[in-house]
């Protein structure tokens, strides 16, 4: 029987220096030991060939003691380290942000949205026992149901987590620039948005992460246009497509061709504007997911895209969250101010309402809300080519109102708008309630005894004008 001691005693071994630690390190074989000298990490020991050096040159040595072990064990923890450097999460504006969300909002962030920050790329932050703390608190929020002074209470605990930990630790990686830090919007319209997205399946695990983007990409100009915020909505295109000439209105073109003489000409000519961009098109649940938000904001634009950038940061799409939001920022993407892009008065002309309607032969007044484009200079040309007749007049009456009265546009009527009435006898509180009521800036009213068109300003000195 062969014993173990034995084994230790006769294993012939192969020997050499190890340069960096001095010690000598045994190998198993000779080809092994040579490579070894090869790389230039030992230095080869005199080999005892001669048999009357054997004992002496032949150290009792454990077999299974790994080769290089020390060796080994600074390889293992370099790979360890740049393994955690490598996976550790970077802090950023964005990622603050949403840490700020937490700890702002947490006493009154719904159970759900909790849920999406712990599943979201913020959690990591906290480390080893105080991230397993943290996704226990929330799973103790949602389990609190309709205890709210137990869910207070973990609310709390999970905030105080926050505020000792996420703040102090992981420094920020330093920005390469300077850029505004992201907003983090209205809590109830963030949340209004991120429930139509998941109810209509705008999500990157259904969609994909490039058809999820473009379709929140679209909702974003949607909801902008919705907003009456139409400079900024190009400004956004622009932006989308890295093309600061889209933020131009394309209605102040002089050499816009006349759509109704040469569509081919009109067709071409649009392409290289932002009525051409497909971020101005509609997908399936684009629509729905912009109005959400400019419904719960109450038209409030900047609110509105905070809302679309809140949903798309929460997936991950962080990048582009900060193009959507820098256009409300003092430079965008492109560092071409808006301001710069867009001249003043298109800005304020562009987010107009008005009450459109008529006069009838006994004086009394009925109107329909417009919500696109109500300044003078849009509606006087739209109304000449559409409203030629009292009864074009009554039919958007009918239909609701509409989204805009343009010239080179057919109009889309809303189906569902009541309409406004009121007495030309009393001409200065029909004014003042189409204002106050009927959200409007303007008023065009079609006179059925002479025919013409008359406007109003709500805000100047409420009396009729004639339009022509």
């Amino acid at each position: 029987m062969i014993k173990l001691t034995h084994l230790l005693k006769e294993e012939e071994t192969f020997t050499a220096i190890n340069k960096d630690s001095g010690e000598v390190s045994v190998f198993k074989s000779k080809d092994a030991r040579d490579s070894a000298v090869k790389a230039g990490t030992h230095d080869k020991k005199d080999d005892n060939d001669s048999k009357g050096d054997d004992k002496k040159d032949t150290p009792k040595v454990n077999i299974f003691k790994r080769d290089s072990d020390s060796d080994s064990k600074k390889n293992l923890q370099k790979i360890k380290k740049d393994r955690e450097k490598k996976d550790a999460p970077k802090r950023d504006d964005n990622t603050d942000a949403q840490i700020d969300d937490v700890q702002n909002n947490i006493g009154d962030m719904p159970g759900d949205e909790i849920q999406d920050y712990a599943e979201s790329d913020i959690f990591p932050y906290l480390k080893g026992r105080d991230l397993e703390i943290a996704k226990s608190l929330v799973d103790d929020i949602d389990a609190a149901g309709d205890d709210f002074e137990r869910s207070a209470d973990v609310r709390a605990d999970l905030k105080d987590l926050f505020d000792k930990k996420m703040t102090l630790d992981s420094p920020k990686e330093e920005p390469k620039s300077e850029p505004s830090k992201p907003r983090t919007g209205n809590p109830q319209v963030n949340k209004v948005v991120r429930e139509k997205a998941k109810s209509l399946g705008v999500t990157p695990q259904k969609l994909g992460k490039e058809e999820y983007e473009k379709r929140m990409s679209q909702a974003a100009v949607e909801a902008l246009t919705d907003a009456n915020f139409h400079s900024e909505s190009r400004a956004l295109i622009a932006v989308l497509e890295d093309n600061p000439e889209l933020a131009k209105n394309p209605s102040d073109d002089p050499n816009k061709p006349d759509p109704f003489k040469d569509e081919e000409a009109y067709d071409e000519w649009k392409k290289g504007t932002a009525w051409g961009s497909s971020f101005g098109d509609s997908s399936d649940g684009t629509d729905d997911i912009a109005h959400s938000a400019t419904g719960e904001s109450s038209w409030d634009g900047q609110e509105s895209i905070d809302a679309i950038a809140h949903d798309l940061k929460m997936n991950g799409s962080h990048k582009l969250a900060a193009k959507i939001q820098s256009i409300f920022d003092e430079k965008n993407e492109s560092t071409t101010s808006i301001a710069d892009m867009i001249p003043e008065s298109v800005v304020i002309n562009e987010g107009t309402r008005s009450q459109v309607g008529v006069i009838g032969r006994n004086g009394k007044i009925i109107s329909a809300y417009v919500h696109y484009d109500g300044y003078p200079r849009n509606m006087k040309p739209g109304l000449k080519h559409h409203m030629k007749s009292e009864k074009d007049v009554l039919k958007l009456i009918k239909m609701g109102g509409a989204r805009g009265i343009f010239d080179d546009k057919e109009i889309e009527y809303y189906k569902s708008g009541q309409p406004m009435k009121g007495d030309s006898k009393d001409i200065k509180s029909y004014i003042n309630d189409a204002g106050v009521e009927g959200g409007a800036e303007y008023v065009y009213l079609y006179n059925m005894k002479d025919k013409k068109w008359y406007f109003a300003d709500v805000y100047g000195k409420k009396e009729l004008k004639k339009l022509f």
